[in-house]
């Protein structure tokens, strides 16, 4: 009976904590526009500081990436000549 009780806790417990876990929103990454090059640096805190990966979008369309993507990043743009 004490088994049956405990369990019951632990589940309603459960079912009224699901709600108030939220997932973060997603951050929006900038969309490269035609004809530019965009290199993007992923670091490792808001003091954009340490780099932990990289991402180009070349301007014949052919990408390269390395190492981590976090949300902390930098994107900048090139026109391609």
């Amino acid at each position: 009976m004490v088994r049956r009780v405990v369990s019951t806790v632990a589940l309603v417990s459960a079912l009224v904590a699901a709600p108030l876990v939220v997932a973060a929103p997603a951050s929006a990454i900038p969309a490269c526009r035609a004809g530019y090059q965009c290199d993007r640096m992923y670091y490792t805190d808001v003091t954009h500081e340490v780099i932990v990966g990289g991402f180009t979008l070349f301007c014949d369309g052919s990408t390269i990436s390395w190492g981590e993507t976090t949300i902390y990043q930098v994107t900048t743009q090139a026109r391609c000549q």
